[in-house]
């Protein structure tokens, strides 16, 4: 196998005997891979990779959280094993933080990072019977050295309760990730409605008070939805996007919602 052929997260962990969050050392798997991560001060980008032959340089902004610059490291690593043979990719903080909706060559690459750096096998024992709020994702994302977004999104998948991350740009939905109790019928409204802390940090009004239990129909539209409640999460991640963190600890709304909607 060549020093830059295509391997799987779990496949490079396991390989180079990693299964302590402290242990996944992001440049020393990259070098693994032909790939070397250097710190330089960068302007209009987070990290960038430049490869040749088997060999790559990937660049991360020096001047980034240690989260932010690992997950930038195993993004641009996940470039170099999936889209090798591109003369050179740069990414941003928006593609690092906007592309997990859909499916591109940045929510790929995302999803490797995430994949590399918060393995489900490590991070799931951790998340057990955790509430789903950012305190606990704070408390996570410290533990693997991730950032907010990719912790978050890991919560949510591998936690024990029904739960949602939203992720909205100036009041409009971009992206959202369901966990796997959530029936996918269930969508979030393209805007959060009045009452909820997500649209008041968008109308720039403070909120330190943590989460907060709305109902259901501020967030989704589905017949009895008043009925319902939802506890909501809300931070500010960059100037215009706030990400949200949804989640019941009774799973029988969501089913009385699929099963109004069956009838």
């Amino acid at each position: 196998m060549t020093p830059h052929a295509y391997r799987a997260p779990l496949v490079l962990l396991k390989d180079l005997g990693i299964t302590e969050p402290q242990e996944i050392n992001i440049e020393a798997i990259a070098q693994h891979c032909g790939a070397t991560i250097v710190y330089e001060a960068l302007e209009g980008c987070e990290a960038r990779i430049i490869g040749s032959g088997d060999r790559a340089i990937i660049t991360v902004n020096r001047s980034s959280p240690r989260g932010r610059q690992r997950f930038s490291g195993g993004h641009e690593l996940g470039h170099w094993l999936w889209d090798r043979g591109k003369a050179a990719l740069a990414c941003t903080e928006a593609s690092l933080n906007e592309e997990w909706g859909k499916e591109s060559l940045e929510q790929r690459a995302n999803r490797y990072a995430a994949d590399l750096l918060l393995p489900e096998f490590m991070f799931r024992p951790r998340a057990v019977r955790r509430e789903v709020t950012f305190s606990t994702v704070k408390e996570l994302s410290e533990q693997f050295q991730t950032s907010m977004t990719a912790t978050a999104i890991r919560l949510v998948e591998f936690g024990s309760f029904p739960a949602m991350v939203i992720c909205t740009e100036t009041g409009k939905r971009r992206w959202f990730v369901r966990g796997p109790e959530v029936p996918e019928k269930l969508w979030p409204l393209e805007s959060p409605r009045s009452g909820t802390v997500a649209n008041d940090l968008h109308r720039s009004k403070p909120w330190e008070k943590g989460p907060l239990d709305v109902y259901s129909d501020q967030w989704f539209d589905y017949p009895g939805a008043r009925r319902h409640g939802v506890r909501e999460d809300s931070i500010r991640i960059t100037g215009a996007l706030v990400l949200t963190l949804l989640w019941w600890k009774d799973e029988r709304p969501l089913i009385e919602m699929g099963e109004s909607e069956d009838s």
